[in-house]
């Protein structure tokens, strides 16, 4: 499926090419942005590992800036092009890795490309389906040790999510097909050993009210840190998913991913080594919202149920988290690994005023099947575990206050009672984030 999808999309940009102008015409540029300020306290992050006393429970304090910047430019009828850069950096950290400006977003769209159903998108851009459960960030959250820092700011408050792609849209409303390929990796260019991803995602609307999805993924990888040799590790993704708004007020969602493949022969993200190659995973994950909107205040509640499959028998049967975008809630996404993993989600929320949100949620994670260790993407690190599955309950209290139609003030608090996963030593983790966002 790959090196078709690929000669399509390159057959289509080779002959647009050939038969269009080779400038363009500007009629329209806009230049807009953001600048989020961010003040952050965490304790106990790395859930003790190592423990040693008080000594080893980390305790984290920084402020940071994201400053973005997009440039849209609307060029010749159905031809348009986009410019974001980027800068996240703590404060008072001053070097070449985390002042510099770097490309957030770069593409070109093309409407009605040669035939008039299809769109073309090529260059660096935001791609996202359904929930997000399978696709949605680029810089999918793994963990690179020491706090997880992408130059100097915590990369789980990262706002970079986009991939380096091509995407060709067909859209035959109510059907609406997307063919994907992006460049993951690619360390050198004279050696097979890059990443890709290739994909297929249809849309389609039943009814007003109900929406249908069906996709299939296909992650190839051949970087060498994965593991030096020939062989690729091969990840498929077969899934679908229902989506119904046929009450007022009250969207029901459904969906379920089938990961077939080879692994190749390393350790496993969430439970040690595994003596068999083929991948054989499964994820479920169904959400309910219910917005009283006749009511004061507009309190809204939500339900949400996530089961990622973990290794068993010897098999790995591991979910892969491939390039989800979904926050259950704001500590376990940085410290737990997306993988055999259940959760429930329960959450709401309410606007006392005009300006301001209230919301509140509270998630508990369990082991989908027993471990003795856990790899924490926070600490870049193997936490023993003591085979239980309880791994915790989170509490999440947001305020938010649009203090005009340009400037948003918030202030969250997170804490996280570790389960009996965990040593009884080993402490319960915190956080504090204060954050001004200015949007022009």
């Amino acid at each position: 499926m790959g090196k078709r999808l690929v000669a399509v999309l390159a057959l289509a940009l080779l002959v647009g090419a050939t038969f269009s102008t080779a400038y363009a015409e500007v009629q329209n540029v806009k230049v807009s942005g953001d600048i989020n300020i961010i003040g952050v306290a965490r304790d106990n992050f790395n859930l003790g590992s190592n423990y040693d006393g008080d000594n080893a429970k980390e305790k984290n304090r920084l402020f940071g800036t994201q400053t973005r910047v997009r440039v849209d430019a609307d060029l010749t009828d159905n031809v348009a092009a986009t410019v974001r850069l980027i800068n996240e950096r703590s404060w008072n950290t001053e070097d070449n890795s985390n002042t510099d400006i770097d490309l957030d977003l770069a593409y070109v769209t093309l409407k009605e490309f040669l035939y008039s159903p299809l769109t073309l998108t090529l260059g660096r851009q935001e791609i996202r389906f359904g929930n997000q459960l399978i696709i949605g960030n680029s810089n999918n959250y793994i963990g690179t040790g020491t706090g997880n820092v992408l130059n100097g700011f915590p990369a789980d408050l990262s706002v970079r999510n986009s991939f380096d792609a091509m995407r060709a849209t067909l859209n035959y409303d109510p059907l609406v097909i997307d063919l994907v390929y992006s460049k993951l990796k690619n360390s050198n260019t004279n050696t097979s050993d890059d990443a890709d991803l290739f994909g297929i995602n249809a849309s389609y609307d039943v009814t007003k009210d109900l929406n249908v999805q069906a996709y299939i993924w296909d992650k190839r990888d051949k970087s060498s840190d994965v593991v030096a040799n020939s062989k690729k590790d091969n990840v498929y993704t077969l899934g679908g998913l229902a989506t119904f708004r046929g009450i007022e007020d009250l969207v029901l969602s459904l969906e379920g991913a089938w990961q077939f493949g080879f692994n190749r022969d390393y350790t496993d993200d969430s439970d040690g080594s595994v003596s068999s190659d083929k991948r054989r995973a499964f994820a479920l994950q169904g959400l309910a919202d219910y917005t009283f909107s006749k009511v004061k205040f507009t309190p809204s509640i939500g339900l949400g149920y996530t089961y990622l499959s973990g290794p068993r028998d010897g098999k790995y049967a591991g979910w892969d988290p491939m390039y989800y975008n979904e926050v259950l809630s704001n500590i376990a996404y940085a410290i737990l690994p997306f993988s055999n993993m259940q959760a429930i989600n329960l959450r709401a929320s309410m606007k006392p005023t005009d300006d301001v949100t209230l919301a509140a949620s509270f998630t508990n994670y369990r082991r989908a099947q027993s471990s003795n260790t856990l790899y924490s993407p926070y600490s870049g690190t193997t936490v023993n575990t003591t085979g239980k599955k309880d791994l915790g309950n989170e509490v999440d209290l947001t305020a938010t206050y649009d203090y005009t139609e340009d400037v948003q003030l918030g202030l969250t608090w997170g804490y996280f009672v570790r389960g009996k996963a965990f040593a009884s030593d080993r402490g319960n983790a915190s956080q504090l984030v204060g954050s001004m966002k200015v949007t022009f």
